[in-house]
């Protein structure tokens, strides 16, 4: 039972004497108190009613409904209930009242009894005026609401639709009636899997609709319950067409995407300031050059000058930007950070005459200035190639007269640039004036001139020997507009290569003379031998055998002499540069390689220290090597170098050509004396080869295959002592 105890001292008078009827009923439904205005209200004492259960009254159509109410309000589902029930007065008679109940809680919210408050219906005309107002009211406010409103039943079907509703879905109410609306209707959100029971759904959602002639809608809608005697009696739909507004901000949002998506993609960066409280504040910044320079927009926007670039940057940029905000137009400036150089260009917007922000596009010009740097290095270094290069570059017009020469080309001639400026070059001996015509023309022609040998004129007369290479000077066009000239002086070549036949004709006659004296040397050591043994036997004739071994010694002393033409001069060994050797052997033989339209290639695959070596006699080595290897190339050839380090000790000069190879069944004899695989080969200069590398102390190797040509290793030792000739 409620404590009443706990109640205020007021609710007594409250209860007792207000004109409303009033109780108290139990959980279970039994009176607990009743005032006196309920009691002449049923027409019942207080004693009786007590003892009355209070279902007892009630009509049996309202019992579920009183009973349904009751465990709502124990529950909490519903704080309080209203309903105009009937109810039967003593006499039987059953009256109208406005029933209204709610639940009256202890201090920790558990239900101890519910508070009734009835009062009776008397006047019921004007009731129903009041009624009737409200009804026209309802009535005015569906009708006449811009929104569609659709009426529902519990189950979701249609029981009416205002003309609002009838022109948004292009049909009739009547055609609508008792249509399932989740027959009619698609839910457009994905998660929703079907359309059952969203019309009791109480948050906003959105649905499709098909209009009668087959176009799609989009419609906004709001669930309003109807509620009737406490309990969910049906709902109002509430729907608004918001097809083109969706249309409009799905439109709005790819254009924004499209500009966001412009801006970030660009290679470069756009960004926006404006002056706030005396600072450039950044109000939007994006693009590729952004992300390089490792910043993303959030480090950007919001922030000034000096809360992003290094101080010195922030004050340099900072004059720019006051320069932009104070109106001037095109301001441009050049900025590096991190490695990255980029221009920007600011411009200011004005509205009414009046500074809104200035925008400003940026651009990576990090390639270009590279490039510009690469392109003053090369620049550089041709000017250096041409100056410091031994070969003599000349650059005519077209008719032939000196635009400028090299130092090199000074140097051979003798003539300086600024007398050879404009005047054609008087290079050229009088009997050869039709060569020269006969060039030009080629030239002019579009012809390369490639590796001709000839002889020219010094300014002191003398006559040199040259290897020439002209090509003509094109534009953009293809147009002529020039020649170029590149003129070797052979002439030292030609000398050494002379020496060189000299030397294969002495290394002939040598090995004659060491095959001679071996054969001669050898019976003459028998004959002394023997000559000794009979000289025991025969003193009397002593004298005789005195004059035989006399002559023999003779003819001994003979053979030593002749076999010095069989040594090799003395070798002078000095620390020298293999890297200047070889390049030199290169420099001189390229213009036979050229004529013989061979490639030849010198590659370093590592630094090569210096070795103690004799200079002349490793040149005599490659060249021949070289000279072999082009003349077993028959077209179209390549000759290359490769040096490397081979281990710690030794130095690997590898010669690769493709020339015809050599079969398998002669490589064992290769390197010996008068064995050679050239018809008019003598098989000595192979063996010099050998025996160079040998005096070097070192080792050479070669491996062929026909068809695919010859590849030859010389190993010569990195240690700094002096090696001992033996020949």
């Amino acid at each position: 039972m409620t404590k009443q105890s706990e109640m205020e001292p007021s609710f007594d008078t409250i209860f007792e004497f207000i004109t409303m009827g009033m109780a108290l009923i139990s959980l279970d439904g039994q009176w607990l108190r009743l005032n006196r205005s309920l009691c002449d209200m049923l027409g019942y004492s207080e004693t009786e009613l007590l003892t009355t259960n209070i279902k007892a009254l009630l009509e049996p159509a309202q019992q579920g409904h009183f009973l349904s109410a009751y465990e709502k309000l124990q529950v909490g589902t519903l704080t309080d209930y209203q309903l105009n029930m009937r109810i039967q007065h003593k006499n039987l008679a059953m009256m109208c009242v406005d029933w209204r109940m709610s639940v009256v809680r202890d201090s920790d919210y558990e239900p101890q009894a519910f508070l009734v408050q009835v009062k009776e219906i008397s006047e019921q005309s004007e009731m129903e005026r009041k009624l009737a107002e409200s009804e026209q009211r309802y009535k005015s406010l569906i009708e006449h609401n811009p929104a569609g409103i659709l009426t529902c039943d519990i189950q979701g079907r249609i029981l009416g639709a205002n003309p609002a509703m009838e022109r948004i879905l292009g049909y009739s109410k009547d055609e609508l009636h008792l249509q399932l609306i989740h027959h009619l209707f698609q839910p457009k959100d994905p998660n929703l899997v079907q359309a059952e029971g969203m019309h009791l759904r109480n948050d906003n959602y959105m649905l499709k609709f098909q209009q009668a002639n087959g176009e799609i809608i989009e419609l906004g809608v709001k669930n309003v319950p109807i509620i009737v005697n406490g309990e969910w009696d049906g709902v109002y739909l509430i729907a608004k067409d918001i097809t083109q507004f969706n249309r409009d901000r799905e439109s709005l949002r790819i254009a924004q995407q499209d500009l966001h998506d412009t801006v970030r993609r660009q290679q470069g960066m756009t960004l926006k300031f404006r002056k706030i409280n005396g600072n450039y504040v950044h109000t939007l910044c994006d693009g590729e050059l952004l992300y390089r320079l490792g910043y993303k927009p959030s480090h950007i926007l919001g922030k000034t000058l000096y809360e992003i670039w290094p101080t010195m940057l922030a004050t340099s940029i900072e004059a720019y930007y006051h320069r932009a905000w104070n109106g001037e137009e095109n301001v441009m400036f050049e900025s590096t950070f991190r490695g990255i150089t980029y221009i920007t260009s600011l411009r200011p917007i004005m509205e009414n005459e009046r500074m809104i922000e200035v925008i400003g596009s940026c651009v990576n010009i990090t390639e270009r200035k590279q490039m510009e740097i690469e392109l003053r290095e090369t620049k550089e270094l041709l000017e250096s190639v041409i100056n410091n290069t031994s070969d003599a570059i000349s650059v005519l017009d077209l008719n032939a007269r000196v635009i400028s020469v090299n130092a090199a080309h000074e140097h051979i001639f003798g003539w300086s640039q600024e007398e050879l400026m404009g005047r054609t070059l008087p290079i050229y001996p009088s009997y050869l004036e039709n060569e020269r015509k006969e060039m030009y023309e080629q030239l002019r022609l579009g012809k390369q001139i490639s590796g001709k040998e000839s002889v020219r004129l010094r300014k002191d007369g003398r006559l040199i020997h040259v290897s020439i290479t002209k090509t003509p000077i094109k534009n953009e066009k293809g147009e002529i507009f020039g020649f170029a000239a590149i003129t070797r002086d052979i002439t030292e070549r030609n000398q050494t290569e002379e020496l060189l036949r000299k030397s294969d004709k002495l290394a002939v006659a040598g090995q004659l003379a060491a095959g001679l004296a071996h054969e001669i040397r050898n019976p003459l050591t028998s004959l002394r031998g023997f000559l000794q043994l009979l000289q025991h036997d025969m003193k009397d004739k002593k004298h005789y055998f005195d004059i035989m071994l006399s002559e023999l010694d003779r003819i001994n002393f003979i053979v030593s002499e002749f076999l010095v033409i069989a040594k090799p001069e003395a070798i002078t060994y000095k620390k020298s540069s293999l890297e200047t050797i070889l390049q030199s052997v290169i420099a001189l033989l390229d213009t036979q390689a050229v004529l013989c339209n061979v490639e030849l290639l010198l590659e370093f695959q590592s630094e090569i220290p210096e070795i103690t070596c004799s200079e002349m006699h490793l040149k005599q080595l490659f060249i021949n090597l070289i000279k072999n290897a082009m003349e077993a190339i028959s077209k179209d050839g390549q000759i290359k170098m490769i040096v490397s380090l081979h281990g710690e000790d030794l130095i690997r000069v590898r010669t690769q050509d493709n020339g015809s190879g050599i079969p398998e069944d002669r490589m064992k004899q290769l390197g010996e004396p008068f064995y050679t695989t050239k018809e008019k080969g003598t098989g000595l200069g192979l063996m010099m080869c050998f025996k160079i590398v040998e005096a070097h102390r070192g080792t050479m190797s070669i491996e062929s295959q026909v068809g695919y040509g010859t590849t030859i290793d010389v190993y010569l030792p990195t240690d700094k002592n002096e090696p001992n000739l033996d020949t």
